[in-house]
């Protein structure tokens, strides 16, 4: 078994899909969002000379489920698999994601998604090819309101969708800050002795990502903390001092828009949290 990474380009926010290669075939683990990088994805693929034997789903945003269609090719006889979560928000959701992002990325917008064929449950397992595939789910709280952690039997291997990023800013505009802080320590208790994980963006790493993620979450909720406590220079269509405390807490990192977009979810969701207490 091999496992193969495709990084998208800037203009596909430098997602990440897996290619897991086996004797007979490969299972892809999340899909891309333009047109380029799932054609470049598929490419990868055709690459290596076999079929592919299944794709898995980590969560329903667009750089993720987008290049489906592209890689399996519609209509498909390919297992999509994903939790019933995961398919149901990206039926929700998929017109609203168009209409939000289909001017932004013009050609390179995949106007039509190809669904999940196969539902699976937490803690079920599936297998490909001898390769046992065994899936979790830890719902809201992962940068998406539903989130699927993948596992392989006997490998070290953790496909962490976008639970962790690794060395971007990240996408906090769903909100649910404090249910993806739990399910971090959620996470690290499901992958026992398993340590390589598989991000939805960035390099793959060590358990210590983990540590990472915590990290970014709490300086991030600090830093709108703070400037909501000083509203006069808070305003999340605006947020020019988050940026720039972001940024030098991770200077140079990718993924910069992300900071100002997600301000708004984490404003409200600290407000929201606020505003019970009293």
């Amino acid at each position: 078994m091999q496992i193969h990474t495709y990084t998208s380009s800037e203009l596909g926010l430098y997602v990440n899909a897996y290619l897991v290669e086996t004797d007979n075939g490969v299972v892809v683990v999340d899909g891309t969002l333009t047109v380029s990088d799932s054609k470049a994805l598929r490419a990868q693929i055709d690459a290596l000379g076999k079929p592919v034997l299944a794709v898995l789903l980590t969560h329903a945003h667009p750089d993720h489920v987008a290049g489906v269609t592209t890689i399996v090719g519609a209509p498909t006889n390919t297992s999509i698999v994903a939790l019933e979560s995961v398919d149901q928000l990206m039926r929700a959701t998929e017109q609203a994601k168009h209409a939000q992002w289909a001017s932004v990325f013009g050609d390179e917008w995949i106007t039509r998604w190809t669904y999940p064929n196969q539902l699976v449950a937490s803690g079920t397992s599936i297998t490909f090819d001898g390769v046992t595939y065994r899936v979790h789910d830890l719902g809201p709280g992962g940068d998406s309101d539903a989130n699927a952690l993948w596992l392989i039997d006997g490998q070290a291997a953790a496909f962490v969708g976008d639970l962790v990023f690794n060395g971007t800013h990240c996408y906090l505009a769903d909100g649910q800050i404090l249910r993806w802080l739990a399910n971090l320590e959620r996470l690290r208790a499901l992958l026992d002795e398993r340590d390589t994980l598989y991000p939805g963006h960035g390099p793959a790493g060590a358990r210590e990502l983990i540590d990472q993620q915590r990290d970014y979450l709490l300086a991030y909720t600090a830093a709108v903390v703070r400037l909501l406590d000083d509203a006069a220079t808070f305003d999340p269509a605006s947020s020019d001092a988050l940026v720039a405390e972001m940024e030098r807490y991770r200077p140079g990192a990718p993924l910069g828009f992300m900071i100002g977009l997600s301000a708004g979810a984490v404003a409200a969701e600290l407000r929201g949290d606020r505003a019970s207490r009293t």
